[in-house]
């Protein structure tokens, strides 16, 4: 997927007329109060206005071609620019409205229909050059007033190239991470101008059927009286959605210009803190590094004149209820007083997705009641199958197995979230069977995605030192939501005889170590008393990273019979780990700590570490 890499120079070459159109008169006393707004809600109410707003479909292939026109468009000659029907139009809508209400600013944007020719018209030109730009040249055999058409709405639009719904579309606009749009992020502050009132969308499919897009977003159709603000932020004061901010997107902040002087910006500078940690990022003008650590203040008529941009580095993914302070200094108000901004954004997760984050196996008539992360809708999910042929998934998450093959389930899958796992259904003979002991825990770890495919199998046989260091990697991932590879993805790994992400990853935190200082042994066994300390490790570990104390636990007094069997350097981790539940002795008060650690004790393990830090 791409997004323009010309958008953002139209708004640098505008019409001075048009410039000077855009200065904002003085806000009414009794207009809605965007600080006041993003302040008073609540969690529930942004789920609430979500559920108003959200897409028309899950997924990215619900605006294919062969659905979303009512008349088809041409990119041979003759061209013929198409027609959308509504309910698409309407989608985009719902992004830009909901878009516009976390920002606080009114959410009642419409279509203009009489903007339909010449969204079509510029969407088609570029589909034709497949590529993006604001002034196209007119294609050989395109009639003149086709073209005309075409270059007003490619001149007053922001555009898009590779995404096929306008909902994404609207959140691409809103992200403005590129190196070419972070220094004004344009297409969002167009979106998110007070005095915008109606839009319209536009999109064809080239011959490679790769769509191109367009937004009109010029509009000044509401009287700036009906806004009043101080600051128009993204993301916003108060709770705002993970799901629509990631962290690389860089924090914008548009000021008042009828409050704030946008001619004494020298001074300007951000903190930002994360009350978490007290983790602080400090931005001036010397931050000017487009593809990490940036600032910058920007005062060009992109709907409001006066912005102060900035995005960290280092930001790491958010945690529950993160919460983060914007204090902006430097200021000065439009009398001449020095003044300055803070306010404290708090993001939080909408929709829960699934646990699993790799590939599962089922056997042919078999179901599994799946996992879900935590959010805070907690009922009228949306799950679905990729083909019901194979694995059927009811309103409540279950899922049956019902013929051979690949195919994919999802839940929420909106927002190009990471909700679809991949379920892989056998209908021969399985793979041995697991123990009556560790059945129960065997199907709650493989709903929670710690049992990947390639692990489910060989179940009383031992397994490898490599083979652990993967499924416990796997399990941190998904405790955090993380992607874990990133942390690791220039490092060398320090062992000539494995060259696994998972391995170097556990290997610097600290989790496993090589059995010299070049070799890991990856296909060595673990003791289980060699288990106890690892374990240990990957609840120590996990915890650090959550952020809270992870306390090992005392050792009791009690002793397993054969405790003279435990090594030395053992036995200490042996009995903070059977206290802390983490791991269970056997029969007859044994342990049998030289014993190979087998996949369904594994799974076992890993579910008790996993519960246990649910439950903290």
């Amino acid at each position: 997927m791409k997004r323009s890499l010309q958008r953002s120079r139209k708004w640098l070459i505008l019409p001075a007329a048009m410039l000077i159109a855009a200065v904002l008169s003085a806000p009414d006393a009794h207009a809605a109060d965007v600080q006041q707004l993003t302040g008073d809600r609540t969690k529930q109410d942004i789920l609430n206005k979500w559920q108003q707003y959200k897409p028309m479909d899950t997924g990215t292939s619900y605006m294919g071609p062969e659905r979303i026109y009512m008349e088809s468009p041409s990119v041979a000659v003759p061209y013929k620019a198409g027609t959308i029907k509504p309910e698409y139009i309407e989608d985009g809508l719902r992004a830009v409205n909901f878009v516009r209400y976390l920002s606080g600013l009114p959410d009642d944007v419409t279509a203009n229909p009489s903007l339909a020719g010449q969204q079509q018209a510029a969407a088609l030109v570029n589909a034709l050059h497949q590529k993006l730009s604001h002034y196209p040249t007119m294609p050989a055999g395109m009639d003149d007033s086709l073209y005309a058409s075409a270059k007003e709405g490619a001149r007053t639009s922001n555009l898009y190239g590779g995404s096929p719904t306008f909902y994404d579309n609207v959140l691409g606009y809103m992200a403005d991470s590129g190196t070419t749009n972070i220094d004004r992020v344009g297409h969002r502050r167009w979106i998110i101008n007070p005095e915008m009132k109606q839009t319209m969308f536009g999109m064809v499919h080239n011959a490679n059927n790769v769509a191109y897009a367009s937004m009109y977003s010029m509009d000044k159709g509401r009287p700036a009286s009906e806004v009043q603000y101080d600051y128009i932020a993204w993301p916003s004061a108060g709770y705002f959605p993970e799901e629509v901010f990631k962290t690389n997107d860089p924090w914008s902040v548009s000021l008042n210009p009828q409050k704030y002087d946008r001619t004494r910006t020298d001074q300007i500078q951000v903190k930002l803190t994360r009350v978490r940690d007290g983790k602080e990022w400090s931005f001036d003008k010397s931050d000017n590094d487009k593809s990490g650590k940036y600032f910058n203040v920007q005062t060009s008529y992109y709907g409001v004149p006066f912005a102060v941009i900035f995005r960290p580095d280092g930001i790491g993914d958010f945690a529950s209820d993160d919460a983060f302070t914007v204090q902006i200094t430097g200021l000065y108000t439009a009398s001449g007083s020095a003044a300055q901004v803070e306010f404290t954004t708090t993001f939080f997760k909408m929709m829960p997705g699934l646990l699993a984050r790799y590939d599962i196996q089922l056997q042919k008539g078999e179901t599994l009641q799946m996992g879900l992360t935590d959010g805070l809708q907690t009922s009228g999910n949306t799950f679905k199958s990729g083909d019901n042929r194979i694995v059927e998934i009811d309103a409540n998450g279950k899922v049956k197995a019902v013929g051979k093959g690949s195919t994919w389930i999802s839940v929420n899958d909106y927002l190009e979230s990471r909700s679809r796992v991949y379920v892989n259904v056998n209908d021969g003979p399985a793979d041995g069977k697991v123990s009556n002991w560790a059945q129960a825990d065997y199907m709650k770890a493989k709903a929670n995605g710690i049992i990947g495919w390639p692990f489910d199998r060989s179940y009383q046989q031992p397994i490898t030192r490599v083979e652990f260091t993967e499924m416990a990697v796997h399990m941190i991932e998904t405790m955090l939501g993380q992607d874990l590879y990133k942390d690791v993805t220039d490092v060398k790994t320090p062992f000539k005889d494995v060259d696994d992400w998972t391995v170097t990853w556990a290997s610097q935190n600290g989790i496993i170590n090589g059995t010299s200082p070049q070799s890991f042994s990856p296909r060595a066994t673990i003791t289980r008393e060699q288990a106890a300390a690892l374990i240990l490790q990957v609840y120590a570990k996990t915890n650090e990273l959550k952020g809270r104390p992870a306390s090992t636990g005392s050792v009791s007094a009690s002793r397993f019979a054969d405790d003279s069997s435990i090594s030395p350097w053992a036995k200490e981790q042996v009995y903070q780990a059977t206290n802390l539940s983490l791991m269970n002795g056997m029969a007859k008060n044994q342990f049998n700590p030289k014993g190979e650690l087998t996949f369904e004790q594994t799974y076992v393990l890993l579910l008790n570490c996993f519960e246990m830090l649910m439950e903290k």
